[in-house]
């Protein structure tokens, strides 16, 4: 009855009320098929699946509805509120806090009741897509908790105001330009031309692609029968969607490195691919795609047609050029020092000549992005901890799944810093030439990363000295890059230290530049400056 009258609420537009119905159709759907079922059927095994039927159908309607109205809240906070990076914070904290919520009650937890601290490390963990986890995954939470928690990371993934864009153009009538630039300001593009398309290409690309690494890691494990999983299905769409958005938890209690995984080569081929497409960023993806698309029709037009056809001018934007190179040589360095540095360590247990550098590349894409691991990561050479720490440092792309300062930010400040060595005053690049805010901004990300990072070392060996330093400057680092990687101290630390990694996890996923212009930057009609001092020489060197 509080569906029915919820679906009376004049405030809800028509499309929105639609989506509801839906919702309250497929509740009603599992009860008339669950029972159907039952009565056409003669074995009695049946009906001891009436209950588990109508609590899935139950659920999916749940879930369904529930998006829903957390979507319609959010568009109207920021259809009012006028600052987007402000309402870019806010969708993270709030969905941190409601998955904490959710992930308290009962039904989602085996044991009895696990505390707030715990419930919003992982709440935000997952929402963050960073893979840090304070209890086992697998054990610890039920079926209903884990469904929980794989809508956080989706929802975290894309956001929360992609979602809420994804329904607005399908069950609005308007879209006003106001809340363009707050979708431009999220998806990371300049211009509010198409932005809502942007948007809805951004939800159905995540859709397609999760569900093809369903399929692929479906059958890549189903002939091996020793998952330690009761559900394959469930397994592969956990797993796929937990890679892509470069999350890392896992419904296995030792992760990737579990015994029915870590020597499966195929299965870790597709996660890497997975999550290097998750964390290489949309726009980049979309640009690229679109590339190889035009060189496609105009070989096919020329063999097939003898038609000639003139790609546009520059249709690989420098930004992907960029960011494309760059991701692979920290792929390709990365995976020939994984080899050269753990051979005789955590790589010894794969004997194959394959099966190394599988793993070499899987740990070497993981470290930047996600927080899965096939290795034995209590092994690790110090200098091979050190290189892991610099990875997930760099971390992903810009307008991606992942966190860290953004391999352009990287690949900005080192061609600056080169070319300040050559004399020069300006930074080119392919006959372009680099903007000084860019330069600029990449050089306050570094400095604003190193700062946080430093200060919550500090607060951690205060409030839990009995730790390593290492292990704890590890910790650090994987939580602000939303890498998920751990030494294995999360679980031990104190409350206190855990509130500063939920912290740092947020700082990570939003981005801490986003944060400062969220609370310290005035939208204020003629707030722009005219005017110019004299310039004024510090020294440096």
């Amino acid at each position: 009855m509080l569906h029915f009258f919820i679906l009376l609420d004049k405030n809800l537009e028509k499309g929105y009320k639609s989506m509801i119905f839906l919702s309250l159709f497929i509740l009603m759907f599992s009860f008339i098929f669950s029972f159907l079922k039952i009565f056409f059927s003669y074995h009695n095994e049946n009906i001891t699946n009436l209950t588990s039927d109508i609590k899935i159908y139950t659920l999916i309607s749940l879930i369904l509805y529930v998006l829903i109205r957390v979507t319609y809240f959010m568009r109207i906070i920021y259809v009012k509120i006028h600052n987007p990076a402000f309402i870019f914070i806010t969708s993270f904290v709030f969905l941190s806090f409601l998955g904490s919520i959710l992930l308290m009650l009962p039904a989602s937890t085996v044991v009895k009741k696990i505390s707030f601290i715990d419930a919003l490390f992982t709440s935000t963990s997952a929402v963050c897509v960073t893979g840090l986890v304070v209890l086992d995954t697998a054990k610890d939470f039920t079926y209903l908790g884990k469904i929980f928690i794989l809508i956080l990371i989706e929802l975290g993934g894309l956001g929360i105001l992609t979602i809420t864009s994804f329904f607005s153009y399908f069950f609005r009538d308007g879209f006003s330009f106001k809340e363009a630039i707050f979708i431009s300001n999220f998806l990371n593009t300049k211009t509010t031309n198409n932005v809502l398309s942007l948007a809805v290409k951004v939800v159905l690309f995540t859709l397609t692609v999760e569900l093809i690494g369903t399929l692929l890691i479906y059958f890549s494990i189903k002939e091996k029968n020793s998952i330690e999983s009761d559900n394959l299905l469930f397994f592969s769409i956990f797993h796929s969607i937990s890679a892509f958005c470069n999350s890392g938890f896992s419904t296995l209690s030792q992760g990737l490195y579990s015994q029915s995984v870590r020597f499966n080569y195929l299965f870790q081929l597709i996660i890497a691919f997975l999550l290097i497409l998750g964390g290489i960023g949309f726009n980049i993806l979309f640009n690229f795609f679109a590339y190889i698309w035009l060189t496609i029709k105009k070989y096919f037009l020329k063999i097939f047609k003898d038609e000639d056809f003139r790609c546009p001018v520059h249709v690989v934007t420098l930004n992907t050029k960029i960011v494309i190179l760059t991701t692979f040589f920290l792929l390709f360095f990365g995976t020939l020092f994984y080899y050269i540095s753990e051979y005789h360590c955590s790589l010894s247990e794969h004997s194959s000549f394959h099966g190394k550098w599988i793993v070499s590349f899987f740990s070497s894409a993981t470290s930047r992005t996600a927080g899965f691991h096939v290795l034995n990561m209590k092994t690790f050479t110090p200098i091979t901890i050190f290189f892991t720490i610099f990875l997930m440092w760099i971390g992903a792309s810009p307008a991606s799944t992942g966190g860290g300062i953004k391999t352009s930010t990287f690949a900005l400040a080192l061609m600056n810093m080169i070319s300040l060595s050559r004399g020069r005053n300006r930074l080119e690049i392919q006959r372009k030439e680099i903007s000084s805010e860019s330069i600029r901004l990449s050089f306050s990300i570094i400095m604003l990363s190193i700062i946080v990072i430093y200060i919550s070392i500090l607060l951690i060996i205060f409030l839990d000295p009995k730790e390593d330093i290492l292990s704890i400057s590890f910790e650090v680092f994987s939580a602000f890059s939303t890498a998920g990687l751990s030494l294995g101290i999360t679980s031990n630390l104190s409350n206190g230290s855990k509130l500063i990694l939920i912290l740092l996890m947020l700082l990570g996923r939003i981005g801490i530049f986003n944060v400062m212009i969220g609370f310290l930057r005035k939208n204020k009609i003629g707030s722009h400056h005219y005017y110019r001092y004299p310039k004024g020489n510090v020294l440096i060197n």
